[in-house]
C-alpha cells in the first residue's frame, strides 16, 4: 500500500511541476514546438474540464484570468491530504 501511495505522490508532484511550467510558458508564449505540444497534451486534458466547470458554475470568476490551474493545484493538494494518512497502513 505504501508503494502505491508513494507512486501517487510522485505523479502528483510531477504534474504540479508540469502545470507550473505550462503556466509560465503561457505568460512567455514561446514558439510552438514538440515539447510544448507534449506539455499541452499532458496538462490541457486536466485543465479543460476544470475550466469548463468554472465557466459554468462561477462565470463571474472567469474574467481575463484563467483560474483553472489554481483550481487544479487546490484539487491536487486536497487529494494529497486525503491520501497521506493511508501511507501509514
Amino acid at each position: 500500500m505504501r508503494t502505491i501511495i508513494n507512486l501517487i505522490d510522485v505523479v502528483l508532484n510531477l504534474f504540479n511541476i508540469l502545470l507550473l511550467v505550462h503556466v509560465v510558458l503561457s505568460w512567455v508564449r514561446p514558439a510552438r514546438n514538440k515539447w510544448i505540444d507534449l506539455l499541452d497534451s499532458i496538462v490541457e486534458p486536466v485543465l479543460n474540464p476544470v475550466r469548463d466547470f468554472l465557466r459554468k458554475h462561477v462565470p463571474a470568476l472567469m474574467g481575463t484570468f484563467d483560474w483553472s490551474p489554481v483550481a487544479v493545484w487546490l484539487l491536487i493538494s486536497l487529494i494529497r491530504q486525503l491520501v497521506s494518512p493511508l501511507r501509514y497502513f
